[in-house]
């Protein structure tokens, strides 16, 4: 139900089990949930949220600012973001398709006179491609150095075009990547990386596996958190 606003200033769902003996406040896509014991008494509840207010505000913030407003275009100046960092697309009608990062852009030079009716498949096609390589370099990095210290030996290491996750470790110890998670800041990358490799301990989500989790990242939650409000706007 959606319980009265007396103290904070944003709309919030309860949701009363008999499973929790203290309250809890998630906000998950911009919308507020606080998950409470059945016979907490509403005045509580509202005590609970009023000081976690600015916490609650921010999180809502950061889900608004990572809407994406529109499609993206493939244009000068339209921005694109590479291990949390937005850089401008700069086309150069001087190459054949090359992508460099160089001076705080992303620079694309293709060559002069492409066609029209093609040229946003093309930027889009050069672009995703730079990203996947990049990916694959990078997770592919970080794979070795965590497992190294977690005394692991993945099979192998592969970057995919998944549509509803963001990696994935199958039985036999083969770990596969989104590869637009190469978009998201260093410790959100390095949080699933650390997800994955967990999964050659504990092949499930069970309490023990996120123990394996907390000690190679202690705000895996807010991790989890980010990829929720975020993840849709990594995108080419």
């Amino acid at each position: 139900m959606i319980a009265e606003q007396n103290r904070v200033d944003f709309p919030y769902d309860v949701v009363r089990t008999s499973r929790k003996k203290t309250a809890s406040i998630k906000v998950i896509e911009g919308q507020v949930q606080v998950i409470v014991p059945m016979d907490l008494p509403q005045s509580d509840i509202e005590d609970v949220l009023f000081k976690k207010r600015l916490w609650v505000r921010e999180k809502i913030r950061h889900y608004k600012d990572a809407m994406p407003s529109k499609p993206k275009e493939y244009v000068n100046g339209e921005a694109f973001t590479y291990l949390g960092k937005n850089y401008k697309l700069k086309i150069v009608p001087d190459g054949i398709g090359e992508v460099k990062l160089k001076a705080g852009y992303l620079e694309l030079h293709i060559k002069e006179g492409y066609p029209e009716s093609r040229l946003d498949a093309f930027i889009r096609r050069q672009l995703s491609s730079w990203y996947k390589r990049k990916a694959e370099k990078r997770l592919t990095d970080k794979v070795k150095r965590l497992s190294t210290t977690l005394s692991l030996e993945p099979k192998s290491v592969s970057i995919h075009d998944f549509k509803s996750r963001w990696g994935s470790c199958s039985v036999d110890g083969d770990i596969s990547f989104n590869w637009k998670i190469i978009m998201a800041p260093h410790h959100i990358i390095d949080y699933v990386v650390a997800h994955e490799l967990c999964h050659m301990f504990e092949h499930n989500h069970s309490p023990a596996f996120w123990k394996h989790v907390e000690r190679l990242i202690p705000d895996y939650r807010d991790c989890k958190d980010w990829l929720k409000e975020h993840g849709a706007g990594l995108t080419v």
